[in-house]
């Protein structure tokens, strides 16, 4: 279900959903108008109970989406930070690596910091990004057999210490990143979302249907609103394609810097 929500164009979550809030409010009026006879009012059977309840539930489940989701977001920037400045750890301790491994270890850093940068073309589909990542654990792997080759060379001493602690640390920010590339939101969180909102309007529309009047200007705006909140919780959880992105300019920066000191 989640891949239903993230492989389709932002724009075409929105637009589905605020088809299906129109839609729920005209048949939950249509269904009103029918049976008004039955009714007294729109209070009567606890029509407005039901509304109020359901539209306070509506705005506990967006408050909620919206806390995860920007905390997914903060995670994922987090993660980007996280890496650059193990690259950079690795690139200062390669400065005291003896020459021609110091290079070495400087161009696999490069070319593990490059497969770090996600592009909007890479993130319109899983499977670009399974090849990416793959690309990054095949030059990750490419900087620790390289370690291994610097400290086995001589007898190991409190730098190769060092430098196999940077190493792994790198390992592990690299896993960090891929998990945050791949998370997000539950498929059922935005389905419970999208269920209670047409709910909610549809009875909205059926109290308007016993009374026997409805603004559809202001259903209208109503579901405007509710399709921009849409808008920004599916937007914020793609980290490169959506309007919100995660700054990956860190890991840029720290790229020029390695090109520059290797003359490139």
């Amino acid at each position: 279900m989640t891949s239903f929500f993230y492989q389709i164009p932002i724009w075409g979550v929105v637009l589905l959903f605020f088809v299906l809030v129109m839609i729920a409010i005209e048949i939950g009026y249509r269904a009103g108008h029918r049976t008004k006879e039955f009714w007294e009012s729109a209070e009567a059977g606890g029509g407005n109970v039901v509304l109020s309840s359901m539209l306070l539930l509506l705005g506990l489940i967006l408050a909620l989406t919206f806390s995860a989701s920007v905390g997914n977001h903060q995670s994922r920037q987090k993660a980007v930070i996280t890496d650059a400045n193990a690259i950079g750890k690795v690139f200062l301790l390669a400065d005291l690596v003896a020459k021609p491994e110091d290079q070495k270890l400087k161009k696999a850093l490069l070319e593990y910091a490059r497969t770090q940068v996600i592009t909007r073309s890479d993130a319109l589909s899983s499977q670009k990004l399974q090849d990416l990542i793959q690309e990054s654990t095949r030059a990750a792997a490419a900087i620790w057999q390289l370690t291994e080759e610097i400290v086995q060379e001589k007898e190991a001493g409190a730098f190769d210490v060092s430098l196999g602690l940077a190493v792994t640390d790198l390992f592990g920010s690299h896993r960090l990143r891929n998990w945050n590339v791949f998370y997000r939101l539950p498929g059922i969180v935005l389905a419970i979302l999208v269920i209670i909102a047409t709910a909610s309007l549809a009875i909205g529309g059926f109290n308007a249907g016993i009374s026997g009047r409805i603004s559809r200007s202001r259903m209208t705006a109503l579901a405007l609103v509710l399709s921009g909140v849409m808008l920004l919780l599916v937007d914020i959880d793609h980290p490169v394609s959506g309007f919100i992105q995660v700054d990956q300019e860190v890991i840029q920066t720290l790229i020029d810097q390695i090109q520059q000191d290797l003359g490139q």
